[in-house]
C-alpha cells in the first residue's frame, strides 16, 4: 500500500487518526484510470489529494528513510530506492529542472541542486511531486569550494513549509570563511557578520548535515565547523585522531555522531564518536555472508533512523541495526557504487516548495 507507506514511523495515535483516510487512498489508486479521471467520480478524492493540509500533515509525520539520490560524477543523478513496492520518484535524473545540475544537500523531502552551467544557479525541489523552484543569485560568489547546506524542519507550524540555505564561502587566497544566508520566507541571500579564520588551508570535502538549527561541515583539517542558524555564531569540533576516513556526519538517538569505517585485512568495523565532543561510544565487527570477496569494499552511507547505520558493501546497500546487531540487505546499486561522488538520504515527502 504505497500511499501508507508514506505514514509509517509515526505514533498509534497518530496512526489511528489517518487510518480512515488512507484506506480511502489506497481504494482511490486502485481504481481504473478513467474512474480516476471523471471528475464525477472522484471528486472528493481529487479533494483530498489537492488539500495542502494533507502534504503538510505528511511532511511532518513521515520521517523514514526511502532512499538515497546518488550521483556518479558527470552523470545524470539516479534514485537508489530502499523498497520498490513503497518508496520511488517519478523521475530519478531530476530532468524535470530546467539544466542539468548536480545534487548538493537533501533535508526532510527536499533536494538541494546546483545548475553545471556558468550561472551555478540553485534549484530547490521535490523529487516526489516535481516541484521546484529556482533561488534568485547570491551576492558572494559560489564557486567551487563553498559549501551549503539545506535547513528545513516540518512541524505543525511551518505550515509554509518554510527552509534556509547556509553557504560557507572560503575567500580566494585567504584564509577567511564568510557565511552567507538564503531564508525563503524572503526569497533574498544576506550575508553574515560572523567570519571565520584558520590558520591552514580548510576545503568542506567531507559530508554536511544538519539537525536542530546547526548546521555541520567536516573539513579537510580533521575538524568539523558547526554553525548555529539562529544565533549565527560557529564552533570548531576536532574529529578523533583515531577517526576513520571517508566517515560521514549523522545523528543517533539525537546526538551528533561521526560514523567510519576501519577496514583491516578485509574485516570492517564500524566506530561511531558521538556527542559534541565526539567520543568514540561504539565499536562493531560487520561481516557480510552474501559477499564472496575476500576483501570487499566498505563505505558508510548518511543515515536518518537513529538507531541504524547504512553500510554499502560491495554495491549492496546494507543496514546494520545497534539494539540488535544484525545486518541485513536491503538494496543494491547497478553500478560500482563505491565510485559515486555523493549519497544524500531521502525521505519521501509531498512538502510543496516555498
Amino acid at each position: 500500500m504505497q500511499i501508507q507507506t508514506l505514514f509509517l514511523g509515526t505514533s498509534v495515535c497518530k496512526k489511528t487518526i489517518y487510518r480512515t483516510s488512507l484506506l480511502k487512498l489506497n481504494n482511490f489508486f486502485s481504481l481504473p484510470d478513467p474512474f480516476r479521471q471523471d471528475k464525477s467520480v472522484s471528486k472528493d478524492w481529487d479533494r483530498r489529494i489537492r488539500s495542502p493540509f494533507l502534504a503538510h500533515q505528511q511532511s511532518y509525520l513521515f520521517n523514514n528513510l526511502s532512499g538515497f539520490f546518488c550521483q556518479y560524477y558527470d552523470n545524470n543523478p539516479t534514485f537508489l530506492t530502499l523498497d520498490d513496492r513503497a518508496y520511488g520518484v517519478p523521475t530519478p535524473s531530476l530532468a524535470f529542472l530546467l539544466e542539468p545540475v548536480d545534487i548538493i544537500n537533501s533535508c526532510n523531502g527536499l533536494l538541494l541542486c546546483q545548475e553545471r552551467g556558468r550561472k551555478n544557479s540553485y534549484y530547490i525541489c521535490n523529487p516526489v511531486t516535481e516541484e521546484w523552484r529556482e533561488l534568485p543569485q547570491p551576492k558572494l560568489y559560489h564557486g567551487i569550494e563553498a559549501a551549503t547546506i539545506l535547513a528545513f524542519e516540518p512541524s505543525p507550524l511551518n505550515m509554509s513549509a518554510d527552509y534556509h540555505l547556509i553557504t560557507a564561502v572560503p575567500m580566494l587566497d585567504q584564509s577567511v570563511i564568510l557565511f552567507e544566508l538564503y531564508t525563503s520566507e524572503t526569497r533574498s541571500w544576506r550575508v553574515l557578520a560572523t567570519t571565520f579564520v584558520e590558520s591552514r588551508d580548510l576545503s568542506f570535502t567531507g559530508t554536511r548535515f544538519y539537525m536542530n538549527g546547526i548546521a555541520y561541515w567536516e573539513t579537510t583539517a580533521g575538524k568539523v565547523l558547526a554553525f548555529g542558524l539562529k544565533n549565527e555564531v560557529y564552533e570548531v569540533i576536532s574529529l578523533p585522531s583515531d577517526a576513520p576516513t571517508g566517515g560521514v556526519l549523522s545523528q543517533i538517538q539525537g546526538e551528533l555522531c561521526y560514523i567510519g569505517a576501519s577496514i583491516f585485512l578485509g574485516n570492517c568495523s564500524i566506530k561511531i564518536y558521538a556527542g559534541m565532543d565526539l567520543r568514540l561510544r561504539h565499536v562493531t565487527n560487520v561481516t557480510l555472508e552474501q559477499v564472496s570477496d575476500r576483501f570487499p569494499q566498505y563505505r558508510v552511507l548518511p543515515c536518518l533512523d537513529g538507531n541504524v547505520v547504512m553500510i554499502l558493501v560491495e554495491n549492496l546497500v546494507c543496514s546494520y541495526s545497534l539494539s540488535d546487531q544484525k545486518i541485513q540487505v536491503v538494496g543494491r546499486v547497478a553500478e560500482a557504487g563505491l565510485a559515486a561522488d555523493n549519497y544524500l538520504p531521502y525521505v519521501n515527502s509531498l512538502v510543496h516548495v516555498a
